[in-house]
């Protein structure tokens, strides 16, 4: 039995096309690369939409079967940027988020579900306690290092746990907790 050895090509021409290879990846990299410092420096800035949360709270108000609390007057230099109402298992949540006047973020969370551990690790899943603070003559729980909010303020009334949470100083979340008027 022969065997036959398959023609090679000539040493050159391998280290040619080994070399076109690189050649033409580096010129694709550039390419790319250009492509990318176009994109990303065309990016605008994200949009915060300004919304008026007043119908929001009424017919959060008309939904839910407890006293919906809601910032009466809201902050100064505050921005009202999401707000709804939606059932949730076997109760309602009320959710208003807001931007504070340095730019943090800070949201209202209500609920009577019955799972109310669940309902406060949705915003401060993670947090370990972190004192308790008198706001207004009523006792918040503080939690902090959670996710995906920094910081948490918690009580529950009559079956209804009530959360301020978001990435603003505490000083913040604290104006936000003080404000907060029901029907």
């Amino acid at each position: 039995m022969s065997t036959q050895e398959e023609p090679r090509a000539p040493r050159s021409q391998t280290r040619k096309t080994a070399g076109d290879m690189v050649r033409s990846l580096a010129v694709v990299m550039v390419l790319v690369g250009i492509l990318v410092v176009f994109n990303v420096a065309e990016q605008p800035d994200p949009v915060v939409r300004d919304i008026d949360y007043t119908g929001a709270v009424e017919l959060a108000r008309q939904q839910a079967p407890y006293d919906v609390l809601a910032p009466d007057p809201l902050p100064d230099g505050w921005r009202a940027t999401s707000a709804r109402t939606r059932p949730d298992g076997d109760g309602v949540t009320w959710h208003l988020g807001l931007v504070t006047a340095r730019e943090s973020y800070a949201g209202l969370e209500q609920s009577d579900t019955s799972d109310r551990r669940g309902f406060v690790d949705r915003f401060t899943s993670g947090a370990t306690a972190a004192g308790a603070v008198d706001i207004g003559g009523r006792t918040w729980r503080r939690l902090e290092g959670g996710e995906p909010e920094r910081r948490g303020l918690v009580r529950t009334d009559d079956g209804v746990v009530t959360v301020v949470a978001g990435g603003a100083r505490w000083e913040e979340l604290e104006q936000l907790a003080a404000s907060l008027r029901g029907s």
